[in-house]
């Protein structure tokens, strides 16, 4: 619906003064008008200084400019306007439906550029942030010039950046861009013309921030945007703590904050000493809570509130510097003394053996010759039986005694020589909500709490269980292997001779239709797109082991590690499949394959691509990409194809049928990897949560296109048709990830039990997943629908 403009000819005298006038908006470009007057007889084109500047301003847009307008039908006027420059510009026939698509030569953009700007941010003047964060730094100190260098709160993408990147960090970077001396204390106030945010009663809410930044984001055509709001709101958290106001920051504290602040660190000095934290001496670890979007450090009299780190970082709490690991976690050592981390999560542990399960009574040794044999109570109400030690055997609290409960658990500490023949000595695991590195408490083996009369046992402690080794191996359940020629990873491919190799282009096929490449005629994209930086979801490495499922969102350059070379996949978030699968369906309620390859597969649509080729690519874009971890990536195959749906055949099936025995370095391996795997299944919920508003974006832009498809005959109103379908598909989604997740435990467990029946053993401990079991996380799969399509009353389409 967008109007051509013809610029008129104006001569060279008139050139800079039209393009200084080219201001940019969300959607057109603009052009201050020249008085007729200013401009001699002498005319010279100056399109292609217009189109040059086209594409790098606002990528796609057409071009309005006031001055005669050029209709549909003024092909001759189109064809004069473009064919003027150097430029290489192609048009249709009719405007009105045209694609325009030019190449520029390299001169005509940088000439304009040099008009517009004549330097960018020195790459070494900025620090190492969160992407969006960054970009609004560059943008700002690109900005500053020696007429604003005192007024940087004038400059929009400079108060976002400042929330972000720090006050004092962001003026250190204009002065390394500038050459300028610059305070923040000496800059002019913040305007209050400047209305950035949507004030409530002359206060900042959270959400008005949130708005903000984001605006600022799509203001500055940034490339990256934050991982979630949390990244967003952890700014904004570290904002009103320093101001102190509540959750919402009055004007006068939030141009303060702009003057006197140094986010990320506020120091706050109090008259006496604040209460410190202790931390139990075997965890160098304390982690923040799961959500926490701030952390606070406490010695004596010094508070430092910083956000919750994405990246290794260094905190420096009363003259102490702490090492940081993303998420939070101090690493390398504990806590040096005197300093806490109010609210953290302290793990506690019980280094109790664990007696045998479902035994009459429990045996207790100590050397030389301590034996006593305990019945187990029998019932819940049952009273507890008191136990004493040896003489002088004390434990860690200084009582030589302690109880067997019903129905066999141990209460209080056992001294530190007391064995149970047959018991387990119990991993000491990090919480659930742990983050970063973890150092065993204990890491001794079950001899040493065992008497020399107690059997020998299958049992292995911390210390004797192998660690994970960091490679991730098993393979994909035989029904994903090769959906649409993709196999595990979408940025690779399938050859006939099964070898996997690197893929060009992705295609997309409709098999009960003879689209497939078998009959020579799958669509192919034929541009190579390729997600270099981007979000990663990873629940953490295998070599890390544990029993967490928390899923992070971590922002990378480039494909990570992950657990080695190939374990990383490039994940499409919204399926190609998923047009095979919408086809699929229609056909089967009675629309032909004729209908369907006439109309969409093989028509020719404005743009001159097929339609079956524009919906590929509307899927094959970046922005519906993140990297996975390979078994997340499995997990999420087997519920999108609808498959390993059953408790006696759930996802996996083959590799766990493969355990046979505890010992052998293979077998352990494939354990290690079954766990992982299981974890990752565990956590697939989370993964359709929190990608839902990329889904949901994919999505409506495949039923935006399929709303432009205009069949021959009515046979199918298709972006309805799609609505409906992709509705009834995902409201089986939820389940399908915690059933399956379920089922590929319980038969992982059962499989386990077996194993060590077999071997007349117990199964050890260095397998943490056995023992705790897993709560599969589910999601709202509303969220990844879009809006219905608004179709008009009359006759479709």
């Amino acid at each position: 619906g967008f109007s051509l403009y013809c610029l008129p000819w104006i001569n060279t005298s008139c050139l800079n003064r039209s393009l200084f006038g080219l201001v940019t908006s969300n959607m057109f470009l603009k052009t201050r008008r020249v008085p007729s007057s200013a401009c001699s007889a002498a005319m010279t084109p100056v399109f292609v200084f217009v189109a040059a500047l086209l594409p790098v301003v606002h990528g796609g847009l057409l071009l309005g400019i006031p001055g005669a307008r050029l209709t549909a039908g003024n092909t001759s006027v189109a064809s004069s306007f473009f064919s003027t420059s150097t430029a290489t510009v192609s048009t249709s026939t009719s405007l009105a439906n045209s694609s325009i698509s030019n190449t520029l030569p390299t001169n005509s953009v940088v000439g304009i550029a040099a008009v517009h700007r004549n330097r960018a941010a020195i790459p070494a003047c900025l620090k190492t942030v969160e992407l969006s964060c960054l970009n609004l730094a560059a943008n700002c100190i690109d900005s500053v010039n020696a007429g604003n260098v005192n007024t940087l709160w004038s400059i929009k993408s400079c108060v976002a950046a400042a929330t972000c990147y720090g006050v004092g960090d962001l003026i250190t970077s204009v002065e390394c861009q500038t050459g300028f001396v610059v305070t923040n204390s000496a800059q002019a106030a913040l305007p209050t013309s400047v209305r950035v945010l949507t004030w409530r009663n002359s206060a900042i809410t959270q959400q008005n921030y949130i708005d903000f930044y984001y605006g600022q984001l799509t203001a500055v055509n940034s490339a990256n945007f934050p991982s979630s709001s949390a990244v967003v709101k952890a700014f904004w958290s570290v904002i009103t703590t320093w101001a102190a106001t509540g959750s919402t920051v009055p004007y006068k504290n939030f141009n303060d904050w702009f003057h006197f602040s140094s986010f990320p660190v506020t120091t706050i000095t109090t008259t006496t000493p604040i209460t410190t934290y202790t931390q139990i001496t075997w965890n160098p670890n304390p982690a923040p809570t799961s959500g926490a979007v701030s952390e606070t450090f406490v010695k004596s009299t010094t508070t430092v509130v910083i956000a919750i780190p994405t990246a290794t970082t260094s905190v420096v709490v009363g003259g102490t510097s702490i090492t940081l690991a993303p998420g939070g976690t101090p690493i390398n050592s504990p806590l040096p003394p005197g300093i806490s981390i109010p609210g953290a999560t302290t793990p506690t542990w019980n280094p109790n053996i664990i007696p045998p399960t479902s035994v009459p009574s429990v045996t207790f040794t100590a050397p030389p010759s301590f034996t006593t044999i305990v019945a187990v109570p029998t019932a819940s109400n049952s009273p507890p039986k008191n136990i004493t030690g040896p003489p002088g055997d004390k434990n860690s609290d200084g009582n030589n005694w302690w109880l067997l409960l019903f129905p066999g658990v141990i209460g209080g500490l056992l001294p530190a020589d007391i064995g149970i023949p047959g018991g387990v000595k119990p991993t000491a695991a990090p919480p659930p909500d742990w983050t970063g590195a973890w150092t065993d408490p204990d890491p001794t083996s079950t001899s040493t709490h065992n008497s020399a009369s107690a059997s020998s046992s299958a049992s292995s402690s911390s210390s004797s269980c192998p660690q994970p080794t960091g490679a991730y191996s098993l393979s994909d359940d035989a029904e994903n292997s090769d959906w649409d020629g993709l196999g595990s990873d979408p940025d690779r491919r399938r050859s006939n001779d099964m070898t996997i190799a690197a893929r060009a282009g992705r295609s997309m096929t409709l098999p009960v239709c003879g689209i497939d490449t078998a009959n020579g005629n799958v669509i192919i994209n034929p541009n190579t797109v390729s997600l270099g930086a981007g979000t990663y979801y990873t629940i953490g490495t295998k070599a890390a082991g544990g029993t967490s499922i928390v899923l992070n969102p971590i922002v990378v350059n480039s494909r990570p590690v992950g657990n080695g070379a190939g374990t990383v996949a490039q994940e499409h978030i919204f399926e190609i499949g998923y047009i095979r699968q919408f086809f699929e369906s229609i056909n089967n309620q009675g629309v032909s394959c004729a209908w369907i390859v006439n109309n969409v597969y093989n028509q020719v649509g404005w743009d001159g691509r097929t339609w079956a080729l524009s919906l590929l690519q509307e899927i094959d874009q970046v922005p519906n990409m993140v990297w996975v971890d390979k078994p997340m990536n499995q997990a999420k195959s087997n519920v999108v194809n609808r498959n390993k749906a059953t408790a006696a055949d759930p996802p996996q099936k083959a590799n766990i049928d493969k355990i046979t025995d505890f010992s052998t370095t293979v077998s352990v391996n494939l354990i290690q990897d079954v766990e992982y795997f299981i974890r990752n299944f565990a956590a697939l919920g989370t993964y359709f949560s929190n990608t839902a508003g990329r889904f949901q974006a994919t999505a409506l832009r495949v039923q935006n296109r399929l709303t432009q498809i205009t069949p021959n005959t009515p046979d199918v109103n298709l972006p309805v048709a799609f609505n409906t379908w992709l509705r009834s598909l995902l409201t089986n989604y939820p389940s399908g990830c915690t059933s399956r997740a379920a089922n590929v435990f319980n038969y992982y467990h059962t499989k386990m039990t077996s194993v060590a029946n077999q071997h007349n053993s117990v199964v050890p401990q260095c397998f943490p997943l056995f023992p705790t079991g897993i709560n599969p996380q589910s999601f709202t799969w509303q969220n990844l629908v879009p809006p219905p399509p608004t179709l008009p009353s009359c006759n479709i389409p």
